[in-house]
């Protein structure tokens, strides 16, 4: 009993004070990213520009550059102190949220929406990197899906600030209107901004490495190969791993992007309504599939299945391709839709598992470029491709069900592309696994 006491206490404290700073940080992110999605009416009848422009406002303005910010940060968490880089980008995003509610034009919003994504690209890769240094290998999925329960949680948030102060939009209106000619979409945004201020400064609580963790690197780790090597060596892991990912990522973000929009046009719910229905979700079922997710993938892992990151989420995207692509082709009801979206937000929560497997098979000074690749590639390809591939969908069918019938086909065919890659790469994702697990014995027993 005391040895159990002991050693909990030796590691578990500092470990998951960590973990909790990234959860705040994380949860601030996703307040500031996603806070839009229950405003594409109003600000669409601000500017007077269609779902297609919305769809590019909501996914490639944001993605492009986090796709150029991503490589950059990468680098930097290699190179650099990670604590800098997330409280910097913390302020830039935060800075560029601000200007979203003080944006005149449509393209003016398109230029701040892009500075939000340039900020937090910094974010994934440093959080990252950072846990891997205080967890060993069969627990990291599961503390990598606690910090990234942040995601349901600032998505919830920005769900409960959008719906409560657009319910409120003609007091809102005619009081901003007469002091600063604002609109309420406008104060959402401000409000978003505001906390990141401070909040950016949390993380130089967060120590530099765990000393245990530390040592074991330093006695017990290969040398760090360079990092064209590393990807020429791992092509055929990081191939499918990536590809998986990405059709998985176009699957969420298609259905997270327009769900909101589904809501409010099909079943006659006001703003409010949306924003707390959605936010419930989010922190509940959201967050508890995270954990479920990271909790399964930690103890097949443990049990000595070297893919099991892979073989989990490989029959995770089949059962998402059937849930969403028959439940939105027939669901004509409330009910059905709700049912649909709690299903897909339970088990669509892959970023814990999948960084945690880059993180066991990269060597501690490649992390942050390796990690920033594999974010890039699949935040990208999500955020471009999933809202604007729905838009484009909706607007080629027509008709009043055709955004329902757009989430149904990108569901059903980013979800079994998913599947089909994240199958085939099992094996070279245990290959991987077993690889650097015998340089590092090696290396140990060269060192003895």
């Amino acid at each position: 009993m005391q040895h159990a006491r002991r050693r909990f206490s030796s590691l578990d404290f500092r470990a998951w004070g960590v973990v909790l700073v990234l959860l705040v940080l994380l949860a601030l992110a996703m307040l500031n990213r996603q806070v839009i999605l229950l405003m594409v009416d109003p600000i669409r009848a601000s500017f007077g520009v269609s779902d297609s422009l919305m769809g590019l406002l909501k996914g490639p303005a944001f993605a492009l550059a986090f796709l150029v910010g991503t490589i950059l940060m990468g680098w930097i968490v290699d190179r650099y102190s990670p604590r800098w880089a997330v409280c910097l980008a913390v302020l830039l995003w935060s800075a560029a949220t601000l200007w979203c509610g003080l944006a005149g034009s449509f393209a003016e919003l398109l230029l701040a929406r892009g500075l939000v994504g340039l900020g937090q690209a910094a974010l994934q890769p440093a959080s990252w990197s950072i846990v891997s240094r205080f967890f060993p290998p069969h627990r990291l999925a599961f503390a990598i899906s606690v910090v990234s329960t942040g995601v349901q949680l600032g998505a919830g948030a920005s769900f409960l600030l959008g719906g409560l102060l657009l319910s409120e939009a003609q007091v809102l209106s005619a009081a901003a209107r007469e002091s600063v000619g604002l609109d309420p979409w406008q104060f959402v945004f401000i409000i978003a901004a505001l906390p990141g201020i401070v909040l950016a400064w949390l993380i130089f609580l967060v120590p530099t490495r765990s000393p245990q963790l530390q040592a074991a690197h330093a006695e017990g780790c290969a040398p760090a190969p360079d990092l064209a090597a590393y990807l020429s060596k791992n092509r055929r892991f990081l191939l499918f791993h990536v590809l998986g990912f990405s059709f998985l990522s176009v699957l969420i973000n298609g259905t997270a992007a327009w769900a909101p929009t589904l809501l409010l046009r099909s079943f006659e719910l006001d703003a409010n309504e949306v924003g707390v229905m959605l936010a419930l979700i989010a922190v509940t079922v959201g967050v508890a599939g995270f954990l479920f997710n990271g909790w399964v993938a930690d103890q097949a892992f443990k049990r000595g299945h070297d893919d099991a990151h892979l073989a989990h989420f490989s029959r995770v995207a089949a059962i998402l391709a059937v849930i969403g692509g028959v439940g939105f082709f027939v669901g004509g009801s409330l009910g059905v839709v709700v049912a649909c979206l709690v299903a897909i937000t339970f088990l669509q929560s892959f970023s814990g598992v999948a960084g945690a497997v880059l993180q066991i098979v990269t060597p501690l000074e490649l992390r942050g470029r390796v990690s920033a690749l594999f974010i890039m590639t699949y935040g990208t390809f999500g955020m471009v491709v999933g809202p604007s591939l729905v838009a484009l969908l909706a607007d080629t069918l027509g008709g009043d069900r055709s955004l329902a019938m757009g989430m149904a086909i990108n569901c059903a065919i980013c979800g079994g592309a998913a599947a089909v890659c994240l199958r085939m790469g099992r094996s070279h994702a245990a290959n991987a696994v077993q690889d650097l697990r015998a340089q590092n014995s090696a290396s140990q027993a060269a060192q003895a």
